[in-house]
């Protein structure tokens, strides 16, 4: 007696089990595809990915047979979705979706991989808008609650990211050396994770930083304040427990007192940053263009060494400063060019004179 393997009865999702493509709905796939991805990624990391298979199935058609992809479908599908959308946003949309249709290949769901088939579109320049000197301190000026200002003040003297400035904590700060040790973040919902790159770095502080600091110790330093232990997420979705004295907490303002956390969430440091622009009549632009702000002026200003700029912001090399703070580059060479001649024509009198 001769037994047969009958491939199709074990597999029967697979391309090899009848020679067809498999045959079901594009969002039962989807769920699959998400449902193995909470298992890799990270909560913040899972909600742009979720967003964005969202957005292609509402394209798409989430009850469209997956035997109906093709290069004609997905091209159609991305000219619906560049329809009143930034680059950068189509970008992120279609990183995601590529890599969904790589998975359905490498499960063999579909049986050609379509992931080269959606290429990027051009993106638009940064929006960036840094607020001037004038502004800065007007803002710190018409405030009269001193965390909001010290909180402030750091933010534009230190650029750092919002999540890794609300979570700053006493144990990250070395008054006498003058430098934070930024070791965390935070998720705009609230939870604390290791920073963006996944690795701690040390930040230098300037002065007006390093008073900010002086003064916010007389409101979150003492006894009032005591460290607690926090779960840390790693990037494995493991966690570390620390205990930690945070440096800007909502408990120390009187009109937060009822506050149930121990930290700033995005949304309150939004709303402090838009009433401070509001008392000081200057215009609202976004809280991260502080980050932008310090990043121009130390170039624009100070004619940083863009390496140590980036290892400031921490970016992994000068990749990202000179992509998205090329304009004030430019200038910065410009007037780089003019002292580099200033300073030959010197030199050049000098050896002249010294030779006569």
């Amino acid at each position: 007696m001769v037994i047969r393997f009958n491939y199709a009865y074990h597999f029967p999702n697979s391309k090899h089990a009848s020679g067809e493509r498999f045959v079901g709905a594009v969002e039962d796939l989807a769920a699959e595809f998400l449902k193995q991805k909470t298992h890799a990624l990270r909560r913040s990391s899972l909600e742009r990915v979720d967003i964005a298979i969202r957005c292609f199935l509402d394209i798409y058609g989430p009850k469209r047979n997956i035997a109906t992809m093709s290069p004609h479908s997905l091209m159609q599908f991305k000219h619906e979705l560049v329809i009143g959308r930034k680059g950068s946003t189509v970008n992120n949309h279609i990183t995601t979706v590529n890599s969904f249709l790589k998975w359905l290949y490498k499960m063999e769901y579909i049986n050609k991989d379509y992931s080269d088939i959606l290429e990027k579109v051009k993106e638009a320049p940064s929006d960036i808008s840094p607020f001037s000197f004038d502004e800065i301190q007007s803002a710190i000026d018409n405030c009269h609650v001193l965390q909001h200002k010290n909180l402030i003040t750091v933010a534009v003297y230190t650029g750092l990211r919002t999540g890794e400035l609300t979570t700053l904590a006493w144990e990250d700060v070395d008054l006498d050396v003058g430098v934070l040790h930024i070791r965390r973040s935070g998720y705009k919902d609230r939870g604390l994770k290791t920073t963006k790159a996944d690795k701690d770095r040390f930040v230098d502080l300037l002065p007006p930083a390093i008073e900010a600091l002086k003064l916010q110790k007389a409101l979150t330093l003492n006894d009032s304040f005591p460290a607690k232990e926090h779960k840390i997420e790693l990037p494995d979705k493991s966690y570390r427990t620390e205990k930690l004295r945070f440096v800007f907490n909502p408990k120390a303002v009187r009109a937060q007192k009822g506050s149930d956390h121990d930290y700033y969430g995005h949304r309150a440091v939004l709303r402090i940053w838009a009433s401070m622009c509001a008392k000081a009549g200057i215009q609202y632009r976004k809280i991260y263009q502080l980050r932008h702000t310090y990043a121009s002026w130390m170039i624009t200003f100070a004619n940083v060494n863009i390496s140590y700029l980036a290892r400031q912001m921490g970016h992994a090399d000068i990749t990202m400063i000179a992509k998205i703070y090329g304009k004030w580059l430019e200038e910065a060479n410009k007037s780089e060019s003019e002292r580099v001649w200033r300073e030959l024509q010197q030199a050049q009198t000098t050896y002249s004179s010294q030779n006569k």
